[in-house]
Formats: C-alpha cells, sequence, structure tokens
C-alpha cells in the first residue's frame, strides 16, 4: 500500500496525471483557469519557504548564479525561442496562427520554473546555483518580463502595469508569507508537507493549462508538431550543444548541470497564467505553455540519458 501511495504522489505520476487530465476535461477545467493566478501564488508561497536570504550573503556568493543564470534563461534562451517562434507564426497574412507568436513571447518572458531545482539535484548538480538563479530570476524577473512583453508585443497587446502587478501577486506577495512560515516553530511542519503541497499544487495548474488548450491541441496537429520542433531545438539542442562546449571548457560537472536546467526550464504555469488573464477566450495563446509543460516534463528524462551517453 505504501508503495502505491508513493507511485501516485511521485512528481512524474502527478505531473503526467494533469496533462493527461487536461486533455480529457477539455473546457471543463475553466474553473480552475479562472483561479490559475492564485493556485499558483499559494505554490509559490510553499515554495518560498526553502529559500532564506542568508544564502546571498557574501553578495559574491549570489553575483555569479545570477548573472550567468540571467544571461542564459532570459537572453539566450528567450531570444531563440522568440526568434523561432517568429519565423513559423508570425509571417502569416491572415494573423491566424500569430497567438502562437504571442504564447512563446509569455513563455520568453516568464521566469524559470521551481522544477529547476528538484531536478538538477536528482542529477547532482550545484544546489545553490539552481536556489540562487531560480529565486534571484524571480526578482529579477520584475524588471525584465514586463520589459520583454513590450519589446516583443508593444503595449498594446498587454499593458505593462498589469504584467506587473501580476508579478507582484506570484512572486512578492508569497515572498512576503513565506518569510512568516519560516518560523522555527512552524517550519518542520511546512518542510515535512512541502513537496506534495507543490506537487498537487502544479497539478491544479497544468491540468487547465492542457484543458484549456486541448481543442486546438487535437484540431491543430500540425501546429502542435511546429511547437515542438521549436522546443526541440530551443531546449534539447541548445540545452545539449551548451553542455557539450561547457563540459569541453573546463567547467564543473555540477555547475554544467544546474545552469543547463536554468537555460532550457522556463516556468510555463506563469506563461499560462499570464495567458488565462490577459488574453481570456483565446485557448490558442495558451497552447504554447501547454506543450513547454510535456518538453519540461519530458527533459529531466531525456537529459539524463545524453549525461549517461556523454560521459561515456
Amino acid at each position: 500500500m505504501e508503495k502505491l501511495i508513493n507511485t501516485i504522489n511521485h512528481r512524474d505520476f502527478v505531473l503526467t496525471l494533469a496533462l493527461v487530465t487536461g486533455l480529457i476535461l477539455g473546457e471543463h477545467t475553466r474553473p480552475l483557469a479562472e483561479i490559475s493566478v492564485y493556485t499558483l501564488a499559494f505554490v509559490m508561497v510553499f515554495a518560498t519557504t526553502g529559500f532564506s536570504f542568508k544564502s546571498w550573503v557574501p553578495a559574491k556568493n549570489a553575483l555569479y548564479p545570477l548573472v550567468w543564470s540571467t544571461f542564459l534563461n532570459f537572453i539566450l534562451f528567450g531570444l531563440v525561442l522568440i526568434g523561432l517562434s517568429w519565423l513559423f507564426f508570425s509571417h502569416d497574412p491572415s494573423h491566424k496562427y500569430f497567438p502562437y507568436y504571442i504564447g512563446f513571447v509569455l513563455v520568453a518572458a516568464a521566469p524559470p520554473g521551481p522544477s529547476v531545482i528538484p531536478f538538477s539535484t536528482m542529477l547532482n548538480g550545484d544546489n545553490n546555483f539552481s536556489v540562487t538563479g531560480v529565486f534571484g530570476l524571480h526578482f529579477i524577473a520584475m524588471v525584465l518580463t514586463p520589459l520583454i512583453l513590450l519589446l516583443f508585443l508593444g503595449d498594446s497587446l498587454i499593458d505593462p502595469l498589469k504584467i506587473f502587478n501580476i508579478m507582484v501577486q506570484l512572486i512578492v506577495i508569497p515572498l512576503i508569507i513565506s518569510r512568516f512560515l519560516r518560523h522555527p516553530t512552524v517550519l518542520p511542519t511546512v518542510e515535512k508537507h512541502r513537496e506534495t503541497v507543490i506537487k498537487w499544487g502544479f497539478f491544479l495548474v497544468v491540468t487547465p493549462i492542457m484543458g484549456m488548450s486541448a481543442s486546438v491541441f487535437f484540431s491543430e496537429p500540425g501546429v502542435v508538431l511546429i511547437m515542438s520542433l521549436i522546443l526541440i531545438i530551443a531546449m534539447y539542442l541548445l540545452g545539449f550543444l551548451y553542455h557539450i562546449i561547457m563540459a569541453k571548457s573546463g567547467a564543473r560537472r555540477a555547475m554544467i548541470i544546474s545552469s543547463t536546467f536554468m537555460m532550457t526550464t522556463k516556468s510555463s504555469a506563469f506563461s499560462a497564467v499570464a495567458a488565462f488573464t490577459f488574453f481570456q477566450g483565446e485557448p490558442m495563446i495558451a497552447l504554447p505553455s501547454a506543450v513547454v509543460s510535456v518538453f519540461v516534463t519530458l527533459f529531466i528524462i531525456v537529459y539524463s540519458g545524453f549525461l549517461k551517453w556523454w560521459e561515456r
């Protein structure tokens, strides 16, 4: 019985169940989509309880991971993703496929996904780099995310002030609340249940991502294939090429692993919440986030196999 419970509560099972449930329920997941910003904020409260500002003292402990993570996640990966989506989806005279480009810009503007931390830990990555990068880039995203959206979409599509408000709801407020949960009398209980709350919280976020995109997912298989190609290039080919270059340059294995995850892992939950908030009734814009959810889940498996092959 215990083995069954552990299997059901395993991260991969929960994420896979969310993908399948969303595809099955389709539009019936709309109520979850409408409260997704609050669901993700609740998840972020528990996720950030594991972060302490003491880890940034002295400042040099945080400076290198922050600068390198910003370059990899927002600049390198973000520009490749936006460039490929612009190439495939922005030249349509009828503008039928332009919403997919908007969806990819939302993904590129999103901060890194919290899954960077457990993924890199599983493969013996650099924990300090992962934690500093994930939480540091959420702060940096307060500036970069509105700037990226303004630069590539213009203020006519998304008001920078409104995206800033979402950042406050999803980052600042949860981080403040999490400081109270770090009280010595409360933290042990929080740590005991943190992983379970985060996993099933993401279930409630990922399910409507897939559900609201299900109709487009099945009606536009060609579009899904193009999106898959974009992500294979941006996540897998770019990620493996980066790993090889860094390994040949003599960088530490643990740092390479964490920085690879930092580059290729975007918060599809954040981009989907932005899509639900600003483009209600347009499931096409949330579709890239749905496809990203699938590829992020698969990346840990594929990258693990790549590591075994490379290190042989």
